[in-house]
């Protein structure tokens, strides 16, 4: 079966072609379904991410429509909150991505808030990464309770080290979703929606490192029904996005 796939989690990334690796990114999503659409986020690696950069390329891009462009946000700089805002209201970015493994903070700590009380403002989901020192689980957990009306997506889920503090993080917090990515295991799948919930679970491929046909095929093995599917597959994010497809 074909699904319509809004895929929460792939990257950008520059290059010598002049749209940088969207033409590969296309490939990659047309192998599931010429339907198939994605947020994209600039490079994980920089420390001053490249918003601005991502939004030059996407915005002459023949097929930008096939794209939901969010911000990277490093709370560390003087600017976060600025970069933010103009990534939103100038740029027309959808969501924002939390880096703490890469930028070297506590993503429950103070360093965070003001970005997050943007993020409140501006009603915008916040991703994070959360298989990685500084954004554990448990760490995503404290940040969720003070940040009860911020939607907040568990980039990877804690897998696979970390599986059973995600559990407990979104059984205590309403506002915390799973976002599958680089999840290859079903029955971690079925137990997110058995014991959270398949409203909560959020597909997502990685891409280009990882490969969105491989990211699909896993729930053809998961107890999901078809509709659960067209859950995971984008209604869930739509409704977080407040988008529609």
């Amino acid at each position: 079966m074909k699904y319509k796939v809004l895929d929460y989690e792939t990257y950008w990334r520059p290059g010598a072609e002049r749209f940088g690796n969207l033409n590969t990114l296309i490939r990659l999503f047309d192998e599931v379904s010429t339907e198939y659409k994605a947020v994209i986020f600039p490079p994980s690696s920089d420390i001053h991410p490249q918003n601005k950069e991502m939004f030059e390329a996407l915005k002459e891009y023949p097929q930008k429509d096939r794209f939901i462009p969010c911000a990277y946000i490093n709370p560390n700089l003087y600017d976060a909150v600025e970069e933010l805002e103009r990534a939103v209201k100038k740029y027309g970015f959808k969501g924002v991505k939390l880096m703490p493994t890469i930028h070297r903070y506590l993503v429950d700590s103070s360093v965070t808030y003001p970005v997050m009380e943007k993020c409140r403002e501006l009603d915008l989901p916040v991703t994070i990464h959360s298989s990685g020192e500084g954004g554990y689980p448990s760490l995503i957990s404290k940040l969720g309770k003070a940040f009860p009306d911020v939607s907040i997506i568990m980039d990877h889920s804690g897998y696979r080290y970390y599986s059973r503090q995600a559990l407990e993080t979104g059984r205590k917090n309403d506002n915390i979703y799973f976002g599958m990515s680089c999840v290859i295991e079903p029955s971690y799948i079925d137990k997110v929606a058995e014991e959270i919930g398949v409203e909560k679970i959020i597909f997502g491929s990685n891409a280009q490192g990882g490969i969105p046909k491989i990211g699909v095929l896993v729930y053809q093995y998961t107890s999901l029904s078809e509709e659960d599917k067209t859950l995971a597959f984008g209604k869930n994010l739509v409704r977080l996005l407040k988008i529609t497809l």
